[in-house]
């Protein structure tokens, strides 16, 4: 059938307007879209993963968060001092007066800086009111900030009334291996887009971020006790054999430095290296990492000291057994250290 000029006409006037009104549509819903909480949400997203400052600061009042970030933070580390008593976290709050400021300067810096380059850490100082410096890096760790990922927006409510909304942001805290909903405000601008203005529940991270720390030392404090007097009973039974044939006072004889350096190599080396592997296999919370470290570094002090002493049984000589003195006293220092720093750690989570 062949169709007339008018005929055509007619239908291409209908295609045009049906593309017309298909664009026209579409406009209307990308324009009422872009002004919504899951738009400005859904940007702030993609501008984190582009490393773009500005559309960032566009959608997010970076000042107005901050500052309430660091009030909660400060809060919530305040509250989180359960054994302190009224008068002292007072005094704290005096205190906190003073490191507002440069906390302030940590977070934005650290905020900037994980949307340009992915990284909250930033290497640099900043002072207090007194003019004392202040790691940043050091600050963005303690706010546990730096352990945090993003897993997905959990609710938004809107109150189209008084052009405000409240998002949940669901993330992982990783230093705990907790799951936690920050509370984000946004509002309504006078252009009709949408901003992130503030996080509402900052305290309460704090707060569980704490309880979360204080739980992971307490396990390992009792996960390292019970290793640490597992191989250690046995360790002092071959030390007091081995001192004891000591006392003896027959390290003339070369069957006695045999035999005691055949004790020292295949019982009290085994069980000391035995140590050592079963503490390195500890997973360790970053507030116990100095007391890691020195019960590591006393038990590799005491492994030298054992295996000097064992090499000076064969050599006799005394620049060797200097050496394995000087192992020794590094190792009962680091242990009377270690123990203190325990108690200190114990008292501090009671």
């Amino acid at each position: 059938m062949v169709l007339s000029m008018r005929t055509k006409l007619k239908i291409f006037a209908a295609a045009i307007l049906l593309v017309l009104v298909v664009i026209g549509g579409g406009l209307a819903y990308f324009n009422f879209y872009v002004k919504t909480p899951e738009y400005t949400l859904k940007v702030i997203q993609e501008s984190i993963q582009n490393h773009d400052v500005d559309e960032f600061n566009k959608y997010v009042n970076v000042d107005n968060v901050v500052a309430g970030v660091t009030n909660n933070m400060l809060d919530g580390i305040i509250a989180s001092q359960t054994n302190l008593p009224e008068e002292a976290k007072v005094a704290m709050n005096s205190l906190a007066t003073m490191f507002k400021a440069p906390i302030v300067a940590s977070l934005q810096e650290g905020l900037n800086n994980y949307v340009k380059t992915g990284s909250w850490q930033s290497g640099n100082t900043t002072a207090d009111a007194q003019g004392a410096m202040i790691n940043s890096d050091m600050i963005l760790e303690q706010s546990g900030l730096t352990d945090l990922t993003f897993e997905g927006i959990d609710y938004i409510n809107t109150n189209e009334d008084n052009g405000t909304a409240e998002a949940g942001i669901k993330v992982t805290q990783s230093e705990i291996n907790q799951p936690f909903v920050f509370k984000v405000s946004l509002e309504e601008q006078a252009d009709g887009y949408w901003k992130v203005v503030s996080v509402d529940n900052f305290a309460d991270f704090i707060k569980a971020l704490e309880d979360g720390r204080k739980e992971f030392i307490k396990d390992y404090l009792s996960q390292t006790a019970l290793i640490i007097i597992d191989k250690e009973k046995i360790l002092t039974e071959n030390e007091a054999n081995l001192n004891a044939a000591l006392n003896l006072g027959t390290l003339g004889s070369s069957q006695t430095r045999t035999d005691l350096k055949n004790d020292i190599e295949n019982k009290i080396l085994p069980q000391l290296k035995e140590l050592q592997e079963a503490l390195q296999s500890v997973e360790v919370p970053k507030s116990a990492e100095t007391l890691h470290n020195l019960r590591l570094k006393a038990c590799e002090s005491k492994i030298a000291y054992y295996q000097d002493y064992a090499k000076w049984l064969d050599n006799k000589d005394i620049k060797t057994l200097r050496e394995a003195t000087d192992n020794l006293k590094k190792a009962k220092t680091m242990e009377y250290e270690a123990n203190l720093l325990t108690k200190r750690i114990e008292g501090q989570i009671k």
